[in-house]
């Protein structure tokens, strides 16, 4: 009798509090966000890529994942400086699901050296720096919003990819 009565006594507690407890509706989460991404852009690519560059790798939290970048924008670097400026369009998507998220992406391109012209002919060593923000997404990318930074390092025919920011998600 007091195993029902104390059984009850806590249903009617947590039953009180799960309004208090549970997540507003329409409530959003904010995640941190982290993908790698790593591109094969030369002679060994083993597939036809129809964009600027196509990669794998993984997005924490959400598993494996491939990668396609546009460029949209591209200035070369200016007389008597080794960076140019670029914007791209990236589209994530999960290996799981098939969901997609969009970035938009801007930054600065350096080329060590004089290496612009062997880098044009051969895809040689550059770096670049830039921001990210989301513009849409699909699947559990649904109406996220979110920004953060694009570090991409390429030497030969590989160029690895880091983006770290914040997702917003509804």
């Amino acid at each position: 009798m007091r195993r029902a009565v104390a059984f009850a006594g806590i249903t009617v507690l947590v039953s009180a509090l799960a309004p208090v407890l549970a997540p507003a509706a329409g409530a959003k989460t904010t995640v941190a966000f982290q993908a790698e991404f790593k591109y094969t852009v030369g002679i060994a690519a083993s597939k036809p890529c129809a964009h600027f560059l196509c990669g794998e790798g993984t997005v924490v939290g959400f598993g494996d994942a491939t990668s396609t970048v546009d460029l949209t924008s591209f200035a070369p670097p200016t007389e008597g400086t080794n960076c140019g400026l670029f914007t791209t369009d990236e589209t994530i998507t999960l290996a799981s699901d098939g969901s997609t998220l969009q970035l938009e992406e801007s930054g600065t391109v350096c080329f060590p050296g004089s290496s612009f012209e062997v880098a044009s002919a051969t895809n040689g060593p550059y770096e670049a720096d830039g921001t990210f923000t989301v513009r849409f997404g699909t699947g559990v990318f649904q109406g996220a919003k979110g920004s953060g930074t694009v570090d991409a390092r390429a030497a030969g025919d590989e160029q690895h990819e880091t983006l770290s920011g914040t997702l917003t998600l509804p």
